[in-house]
This record gives C-alpha cells, structure tokens and sequence, in this order.
C-alpha cells in the first residue's frame, strides 16, 4: 500500500549559548492509507518538534539537519 505521509531520518537542531541541541535525532514512520498514526512520548521528547518540521515551521535558531 502506498504511503500517504513518510518520513525518513528526521534530524532537527537547535544552536543555543551552551552549542548545539539535538531535539530529534532519527525518526522515521510512515502513513497508509486508512491507517491511524498516534505519536506519544514524555514532555520534551520531540512530539512538537517532529510534527512543526514536517510542516516546515521550524524557526531560527532551530535547522532541520537531516531527513526527507
């Protein structure tokens, strides 16, 4: 079945006074159609991050550093 949404070794970083902090490190999934995808994880472990990159809206000083 063909994949609605993938995402494949999602890298986002964000450059602070301490140096670099890697938010997301990794993540990969994908979404067939009629399929449901949850996305669960303690405070601080990428959920918001993950999804704001997918849509392009991650802002300065965070990069998405690798993944398609």
């Amino acid at each position: 079945m063909a994949s609605l949404l993938s995402v494949e070794n999602l890298q986002v970083q964000f450059q602070t006074k301490k140096g670099i902090n890697t938010a997301v490190d990794g993540v990969s999934f994908s979404v067939e159609k009629g399929r449901i995808l949850g996305i669960v994880g303690e405070s601080g472990s990428g959920k918001s991050v993950s999804l704001m990159s997918m849509m392009q809206l991650i802002e300065h000083p965070g990069k998405i550093k690798n993944g398609e």
